[in-house]
């Protein structure tokens, strides 16, 4: 009986490592933008000083 359930169990773990991934690299990416965001905050900074 088990065997019936093997393709959909493997459907479930390979969407799942998919779903995983992606909200992973989201993460990571607004990681990456907030630290350009605040780099070229200072950067503008440094420019407005005489």
């Amino acid at each position: 009986m088990a065997e019936n359930y093997f393709g959909l169990i493997e459907a479930v773990f390979v969407f799942g490592l998919a779903v995983a991934f992606y909200i992973w690299q989201m993460r990571d990416l607004k990681k990456e933008n907030e630290k350009a965001r605040r780099r070229a905050e200072e950067a503008a900074k440094k420019n407005e000083q005489p």
